[in-house]
């Protein structure tokens, strides 16, 4: 990897670092932060809805119309009711987070078991034992949980991505030291 190809370093260290103080923002704040992203989820499922009602109305002939037609409405009545009743958007978003992690974390049990004779299959062991258990966690707090679950992992994953766009930034700014 040439100088040319590598980002700036120092923009990175910026991202990395406005990203790490608005996890601990979200960390510290879960239900203005799961809010916010159920906001989010209810506008792209409004928008999208009413894009596809548009696109139905557009189509030729009855046939082409009556598929986006439908999932049209019934994509904008989701966004209006995710929008109109955050909470319960909230509860439904964790409800699903339950479902991923616990499906997660059974299918990284079952798979680090079958790479068993492979030097370090207990790494995949021991990641599908904490999806696991981060999912019965959360489902046994449910619907309570869904005040804080999604905020928190919203802002682990701001602070993890904060965190690693920073070393990335040192690394860079390592190798472009390196050059000169």
């Amino acid at each position: 990897m040439n100088d040319q190809s590598l980002p700036s370093g120092k923009r990175l260290k910026w991202l990395g670092i406005a990203m790490l103080v608005l996890g601990f923002i979200a960390v510290m704040a879960p239900a203005i932060t799961g809010t916010w992203v159920v906001y989010i989820i209810g506008a792209v499922l409004l928008v999208t809805g009413i894009t596809q009602v548009f696109s139905g109305f557009q189509a030729e002939g009855w046939s082409a119309k009556v598929v986006p037609l439908i999932l049209g409405l019934i994509t904008t009545l989701a966004g209006i009711g995710v929008l109109g009743n955050p909470i319960l958007g909230l509860g439904t978003l964790t409800l699903l987070l339950v479902i991923f992690f616990v499906a997660e974390g059974i299918w990284k049990i079952i798979a680090a078991l079958g790479y068993r004779p492979a030097e370090g299959w207990v790494w995949l062991l021991a990641s599908g034992a904490i999806s696991l258990l981060l999912g019965l966690m959360i489902w046994n707090q449910w619907p309570v949980s869904g005040l804080w679950a999604v905020g928190i992992l919203v802002g682990v994953n701001l602070i993890s991505t904060g965190v690693s766009l920073i070393v990335l930034a040192s690394a860079i700014k390592e190798l472009t030291l390196q050059g000169k």
